[in-house]
């Protein structure tokens, strides 16, 4: 990994994530739960797009978070957005 840049860094874990939710459903039944902290942060485009798909694709619920909503306007449309202001949470305008 010393070898890798921050955004190859993250899209080997990501991609050891993914797989582990992949598994864990098909093993036990039930599609997970991920909670993705800052997860589009360091990744280029073409590795959000692959991650975005592949959320899709587990059919998962997943709570993305980002303080740079640019990051995922290629969700609009498929995703629900919402902002925490000062500890309340609402639909982001």
């Amino acid at each position: 990994a010393e070898l890798c840049s921050t955004g190859e860094q993250k899209a080997l874990l990501v991609g050891i994530v993914l797989s582990h939710a992949r598994l864990t459903g098909e093993m036990s039944g039930m599609t997970p739960i991920l909670l993705l902290d800052e997860i589009a942060a360091h990744l280029d485009s073409r590795r959000r797009a692959a991650l975005f798909s592949i959320l899709e694709e587990l059919n998962c619920q997943a709570f993305m978070t980002g303080t740079d909503a640019a990051l995922f306007s290629s969700l609009q449309g498929r995703a629900q957005f919402l902002t925490v202001d000062h500890g309340t949470v609402g639909p982001t305008i």
